[in-house]
């Protein structure tokens, strides 16, 4: 499949589609988790007080599901902002999987070809169940879709595009980091930041 020859990606019908489907997906999984404290809440008000033992590790779990969730909803605003900022690039072989589990994506350097930036996605427990892992570990992913500065931030998707993933490298999204600074060009950090990054 051909990336849209278009400035930005979200210039696109398919990807404003596929922004809004992400967008629908992730606050139906908030209103989800929502309701199944309800459903806590009822099991609790109609067992024995003697069963507490049982329900409160429940709770932990129901709000670990709930907070994961919350994060994915913030993301889709940074989604939508990258999206109006770069356009899609084609990037064969570029998914990988480290060997804790994670998700690894290596780009070329916009401003230096010849260097490759690897993006992670996931954590030291790995990335989970999820289409990514599923999909890489199978052979599935040839090829991925890019909108980006790898340098700092961008979201990736199957081509299409479909299942929008938003990564991003540590020092441009977290306050307690120092910004990049260095190998940067004056219009590179400024397309990042109006990306949403933080630039130094």
């Amino acid at each position: 499949m051909t990336v849209p020859a278009v400035r930005t990606a979200y210039e696109d019908p398919a990807t404003r589609w596929a922004w809004r489907r992400a967008a629908s997906f992730r606050l139906g999984v908030v209103l989800l988790s929502l309701a199944s404290f309800v459903a806590w809440l009822y099991a609790v008000v109609l067992t024995p007080v003697w069963t507490l033992w049982i329900w409160m590790p429940v709770l932990f779990v129901l709000i670990h599901i709930a907070l994961q969730a919350l994060v994915l909803v913030l993301t889709v605003n940074r989604l939508r902002r990258v999206l109006k900022v770069y356009p899609w690039q084609s990037c064969p072989g570029a998914a990988s999987i480290a060997k804790n589990g994670t998700t690894r994506f290596t780009l070329a350097d916009p401003e230096a070809p010849d260097r490759r930036i690897t993006l992670k996605w996931g954590d030291w427990l790995g990335s989970g169940v999820t289409f990514w892992v599923r999909e890489v570990k199978a052979g599935g992913v040839g090829e991925i879709w890019f909108a980006g500065d790898p340098r700092f931030l961008g979201v990736v998707a199957a081509p299409g595009p479909r299942r929008l993933l938003s990564v991003a490298q540590k020092e441009a999204v977290d306050d307690r980091m120092s910004a990049r600074r260095r190998g940067v060009s004056p219009e590179a950090r400024e397309r990042a930041r109006a990306a949403g990054a933080r630039v130094g």
